[in-house]
């Protein structure tokens, strides 16, 4: 069976997805942090070796990928951050890249 490439729109969606199940992780994360619990449960060793996983591959990345990923997808921030970085015309093709890079260094693309 033939490798069948993403679309740029599929690929947003699923950077949009890993940004979500991010968050989830981080704030599941925080809360056992701030509660006191001690015992670890395995859904937050799972949270945690995620969020690792993400944050690693984000290392391997340029710094205007990670600017973008951070951003865009695993931090939401407003919507126009982008211009203090970029033209309009220059982040839309830098962001074009760092989703592809990203993919990439996750080893999902």
């Amino acid at each position: 069976m033939a490798n069948k490439e993403l679309t740029y729109q599929q690929k947003i969606n699923l950077m949009n997805q890993i940004g979500d199940a991010y968050r989830g992780c981080v704030r599941r994360i925080d809360l056992a942090e701030n509660s006191g619990i001690t015992c670890v449960s395995e859904r937050i060793s799972d949270d945690y070796a995620f969020r690792n996983y993400l944050e690693r591959a984000l290392q391997d990345c340029t710094k205007d990928t990670q600017l973008i990923t951070v951003n865009d997808f695993l931090e939401i921030h407003e919507r126009t951050w982008y211009l203090r970085y970029f033209s309009q015309s220059s982040y839309y093709r830098h962001r074009k890249k760092a989703v592809d890079e990203y993919l990439h260094c996750l080893e999902i693309c």
